[in-house]
């Protein structure tokens, strides 16, 4: 470990000790030490930059007696409905599991085409969500350190939502506890799959499936003008990233009042760069990941109904939202 990231830890890890024993506030920020030490040549993408914010009031921690304690800066809500991250959700599911057949009431939420549509030029119709969860601030990356000490399994739901300060009854539990049942439900045969809490987990997890030498992080990056909404793109550029016989670890941002991820491998994939650009004028990097083998899947996926194809007929793309990761070995 480098003798200037080794000093950092050391001072994070004293800090947690000291207000541990002194029950003190903390505003604590995750810190990219970890990222350069692990990950010396890879750039981190910007949607995980934002996640890491300096100096960030939002997020507090509060360590003494009782325990851990932190404000993620959510204001209790109650529950009420989740059209959006529920539709986004049935795209996600749809797309990796091909078992869920109700259709979204938007389509361009699922950002699907076909891969012989990944070309310069191609027009489609595609929403953009900024946040996984309805009305909620930024989320942000906790140190492991703290994330670690808040309980993250069903049976222990009543706990977490004491220490983050949210309502029982509230969406963000409701999408929580949702979360957690996704996480502990087990893996499809062949599968490997895990729920980092944290970005120091993430790397850890992909690291010891890909080795550390020569990786490529993809993730959606927005140009600052870049909004919510939906609108028609058009496909301005394309750059391949892997072939289907590479090794592709996919980590959805999961509904959870700080940053939480649903990591698994994907088989049978290609990914891309691809750039686009709205009728407003504003631009998307994003990360792209086609299914070359999908003659297995249910033929009643909604997915198969939106592009109008036969199961193992084409391969079929869909574009990353934001926040979600895609790890893979570098070329």
């Amino acid at each position: 470990m480098g003798i200037l990231t080794s000093f950092i830890l050391l001072i994070s890890v004293a800090a947690i000790r000291a207000a541990h024993l002194q029950g003190e506030r903390v505003s604590w920020t995750p810190s990219m030490a970890y990222w350069h030490e692990k990950l010396p040549t890879t750039p981190m993408p910007e949607a995980l930059k934002e996640l890491i914010s300096a100096n960030d009031e939002k997020v507090e921690v509060n360590v003494g007696k009782g325990g851990v304690k932190v404000n993620v800066g959510m204001p209790p809500r109650k529950v009420g409905t989740q059209k959006q991250a529920k539709g986004v959700g049935r795209c996600v599911a749809g797309i990796n599991y091909a078992a869920i057949t109700q259709m979204p009431r938007d389509i361009s939420l699922c950002m699907l085409l076909l891969e012989k549509d990944l070309v310069g030029g191609t027009k489609v119709p595609l929403t953009f969500l900024h946040e996984s969860i309805p009305n909620s601030h930024q989320k942000y990356f906790l140190p492991r350190a703290v994330a670690d000490e808040i309980p993250f399994s069903s049976d222990k739901l009543s706990v977490a939502l004491k220490e983050l300060n949210i309502a029982p009854d509230s969406i963000t539990a409701l999408a929580m506890k949702e979360t957690l049942q996704d996480c502990e439900s087990p893996a499809m045969k062949g599968e490997t799959k895990f729920c980092p809490t944290s970005l120091e987990a993430m790397i850890d997890f992909t690291t010891s499936k890909l080795g550390s030498n020569r990786l490529t992080v993809l993730a959606t990056n927005f140009s600052k003008t870049s909004k919510s909404v939906r609108q028609e793109y058009t496909i301005t550029g394309v750059k391949y990233e892997s072939k289907e016989d590479k090794a592709v670890y996919y980590c959805h941002s999961s509904q959870y009042p700080y940053a939480v991820y649903l990591c698994h491998d994907l088989q049978g994939t290609r990914t891309a760069r691809v750039w686009v650009k709205g009728e407003d004028g504003s631009t998307v990097e994003a990360a792209a990941i086609c299914h070359t083998k999908t003659s297995s899947w249910n033929p009643d996926n909604m997915v198969f109904q939106v592009l109008n194809v036969k199961p193992g007929a084409a391969s079929i793309c869909h574009l990353a939202r934001q926040g979600d990761v895609l790890w893979l070995t570098a070329d």
